[in-house]
């Protein structure tokens, strides 16, 4: 049967190198979604209601808030007061890859530490952050030499103050992220299952790479991501066969063996129940919806 967990946003709105998006427009409300990619979001006009894995907090300008991969979420606008919001939507490994890695530690803790995805920030400290995003979103629209690389400094920039606002009103939590170890970090694993879900990857060999033991690493993994280990792993590889399902011309069993599955047979019945239908029924209901939006 189709997965009961909330559809799983995968595609940033643009295919470039980084990506990122930025004004979006509220009418009424966003659903409750989970996307694999980091979200760092400004409120600028409006009211409404934002939910992150069933708690509510008031959205309105100078609302900063900041999602981990896989939380649960959901936006309601107040009727009348429609939502004008930053949205920057960026690769974990990004993060993990920052100059300085204690910033990726520090936010990538967030649901350990019990600090809060959101922080309602000063009327000073909004202009500075919204002339931030003005100027990110400035140089997103153009294509100037060393884009990535403002892009990246930038937000960091942004990520830094937020964190900072949020641990200036919780000095214990600070403290006790700066004691963590250098162990690595569950969206550490989670990224390398991004990287590597097309190979034999099993539960156990993650559990030795990262020194975790398997029913800690098990616990830790449904507990971040809804869902087990192997349907996590399954999610993964039935995403990318969609993909080349819909752009390629490859053979289904070619897509199958592409994607990670070692027998046509199991990953027939992995897609037929992650999607409700066969691939080859898939393939061809996308390829009319595409022939009907051509003609």
């Amino acid at each position: 049967m189709p997965s009961v967990f909330p559809p799983v946003l995968t595609d940033y709105p643009n295919k470039d190198g980084f990506p990122f998006y930025i004004i979006q427009k509220i009418n009424n409300n966003i659903p409750p979604h989970r996307h694999d990619f980091l979200e760092l979001c400004l409120v600028v006009e409006g009211r409404g209601t934002e939910f992150v894995n069933g708690v509510s907090h008031t959205l309105e300008p100078g609302t900063m808030t900041f999602l981990l991969p896989y939380q649960i979420h959901e936006i309601h606008a107040e009727e009348g007061l429609d939502l004008l919001l930053y949205v920057c939507n960026f690769d974990m490994g990004l993060l993990l890859n920052a100059p300085d890695r204690e910033l990726g530690h520090c936010l990538l803790h967030d649901d350990e530490t019990k600090l809060a995805p959101f922080v309602q920030i000063s009327r000073e400290q909004y202009r500075d952050m919204l002339a931030l995003f003005d100027r990110m979103q400035l140089e997103y629209s153009r294509n100037e030499r060393w884009k990535r690389l403002m892009l990246t400094s930038m937000l960091f920039e942004a990520l830094a103050g937020f964190d900072r606002i949020r641990c200036q009103a919780e000095p214990s939590i600070e403290a006790a992220i700066t004691r963590r170890s250098d162990h690595s970090t569950i969206w550490e694993i989670i990224h390398y299952i991004h990287q590597h879900y097309q190979e034999p990857l099993t539960l156990a060999e993650l559990s030795k790479l990262f020194h975790f033991s398997v029913p800690n690493l098990s616990k830790l993994l449904k507990r971040h991501l809804g869902t087990s280990f192997i349907d996590f792993i399954h999610e993964l590889r039935i995403r990318q066969a969609c993909s080349l399902l819909q752009s390629s011309r490859m053979t289904i069993t070619d897509i199958a063996m592409e994607v990670g599955f070692r027998s046509f047979a199991s990953f027939s019945r992995v897609f037929n129940d992650l999607k409700g239908v066969s691939p080859s029924v898939y393939r061809r209901t996308w390829s009319e919806r595409s022939t009907d939006a051509e003609s």
